[in-house]
């Protein structure tokens, strides 16, 4: 007879982990109000998520958009102009490998730009060719059963402390809000960021109060008042503002108990100069997120027999997550920067950007968080004409932390909060980019646990009678549970037998095996 289920056992695993990629094309010319292109300072691909969603097939529906921001100067001029255009697609994902299906999917975007090139094809015209990818990850917690075991089996358990089943939820926010910088007027952004920051969480009757902040960093140009009859920007400035977010999530069972992870993913965000005037238009699309969990006791069924019926059964590895907990860390990053744009008379900012971040631990017991660093820096150099420069290098950090173990799960962000610069001596830049680090770190236990079990009432074990004693003598790896099921006779009959306290001590030696 072949037991049904009743029990089960949650466990948190990555169902998909993969990355699509968009390329993207432009052929524009300018209006007749701009002056002709001299020459290309950069171009720039800045992809954002408008809204996403999972079907029921287990596909993936992306709405992006990318924003091309291409800045030049005119000939014998030095103000900068710039080109703003958006490139909109959509994508599908099938993400329904191997007939996976997940009832509550966490899904995880990755934003980033690949390559890009830009190219005036005539005084009038610029050809724009690049590609912009991104990363999907996506997890859920999945039930395992646990059977329900007939009477009158021998079995062994194992008591694990584990994280019971992971409660999430979201919510889109779209925030509008109006930024006055005091400038008596902007002419376009050159580049911004939005770099979120959660400040508090409360749960509250099945609901999770999360509050945090939004922090715009932006560079923008001025227009030229001297001479109003020159387009583009004689000047820039920078700016900073923080925006406050809030969002209130109903997640059933929570309670403050539960060992929470709060979230805050910008999808998009764009900036609006208002004509004519220093105030700043903000549309951030954001996405706040909560994770909790709380750790349970779960007596497992690792092994067993029956001393009466032949008995067969299944099992499955488990890859238990215990122990959850957070780690949040500042990491500095020197970048060294040759301009080769003559000597530099002031730089307007500098920005920097971490791809393609990876964390895992190391054979030291900590964490390395490996990444590519993107800098760039806008400026000017001592002949009044304005330069751009970029650099990419690889990083590799190590971050100290406890109970790091080989197989140890790691979820994480990694987001740059601040970039800063310094002139150096020789005429190079020297570049710190600040990191935020935070993970959620679980350990995990691997148990083998019974998964179904056949107990064949048709065929009796054999028995005999001749004797109801045993003496064996033990290797140094022996245990009461061993024993017993080796000559088919009971854990407790052993130890009564042989006067032994602890059934999980090795044994060694002879033992008498009692016959059942």
């Amino acid at each position: 007879m072949e037991q049904t289920t009743k029990k089960s056992v949650c466990v948190d695993e990555i169902i998909f982990d993969g990355q699509t990629e968009q390329g993207v094309e432009l052929d524009y010319v300018l209006p007749d109000y701009c002056p002709d292109i001299f020459k290309v300072l950069s171009c720039t691909l800045t992809p954002n998520i408008v809204s996403y969603n999972v079907s029921g097939d287990f596909r993936l529906n992306i709405d992006g958009i990318v924003y091309i921001k291409v800045l030049y100067l005119a000939e014998n001029s030095e103000n900068v102009q710039c080109i703003d255009q958006r490139y909109t697609y959509s994508k599908t994902v099938d993400m329904n490998r191997g007939g996976i299906t997940a009832t509550n999917p966490v899904v995880t975007l990755q934003m980033k730009s690949d390559y890009c090139s830009c190219r005036a094809v005539s005084p009038r015209r610029i050809d724009v060719r690049g590609a912009v990818s991104c990363r999907i990850k996506v997890s859920d917690s999945a039930e395992y059963a646990l059977p329900e075991l007939p009477d009158n089996l021998q079995i062994r358990t194992s008591e694990t402390v584990c994280c019971g089943k992971t409660l999430f939820a979201q919510k889109q926010l779209n925030i509008r809000e109006e930024i006055d910088t005091g400038a008596s007027g902007i002419a376009f952004i050159m580049q911004c960021s939005a770099v979120p920051k959660v400040t508090d969480l409360r749960v509250i009757a099945d609901k999770a109060v999360l509050k945090g902040t939004v922090t715009i960093n932006a560079l923008y140009g001025t227009p030229d008042r001297e001479h109003p009859e020159n387009s583009g920007a004689a000047n820039t400035e920078k700016m900073t503002a923080d925006i406050p977010i809030s969002a209130i999530l109903d997640i059933d069972g929570i309670t403050s108990e539960h060992q929470s992870f709060p979230e805050i993913y910008i999808m998009n965000c764009e900036l609006i100069p208002k004509p004519d005037s220093g105030i700043l238009s903000c549309e951030l699309l954001a996405e706040c997120r909560v994770r909790a969990q709380t750790e349970d006791t779960l007596s497992i069924v690792t092994d067993l027999y029956s001393t009466e019926y032949e008995t067969e059964y299944t099992s499955n590895l488990l890859k238990i997550a215990v122990e959850p907990r957070t780690i949040s860390q500042n990491i500095t990053v020197h970048t060294d920067m040759a301009t080769d744009k003559g000597e530099i008379r002031s730089v307007w900012d500098a920005a920097s950007e971490l791809k393609n971040a990876a964390c895992r631990p190391d054979e030291n017991g900590n964490l390395l968080l490996t990444g590519q660093l993107c800098v760039t820096v806008y400026g000017i150099n001592t002949d009044g004409v304005p330069f751009y420069c970029d650099k990419q290098e690889p990083v590799e950090q190590t971050i100290a932390a406890e109970n790091v173990t080989p197989d140890m799960l790691v979820d994480f962000t990694a987001n740059v909060i601040d970039t800063g610069f310094s002139i150096k001596p020789d005429g190079n830049l020297d570049i710190t980019s600040t990191i935020n680090f935070e993970a959620v770190l679980h350990n995990i236990t691997p148990i083998e646990a019974i998964n179904t079990v056949t107990v064949h009432e048709d065929q009796p074990k054999q028995k005999s009678d001749e004797f109801a004693l045993r003496i064996c003598f033990t290797g140094d790896k022996a245990d009461c549970w061993n024993i017993a099921k080796r000559y088919n006779t009971t854990v407790k009959a052993i130890m009564e037998e042989n006067n032994i306290e602890n059934c999980d001590e090795s044994l060694s030696g002879m033992i008498v095996i009692p016959t059942v």
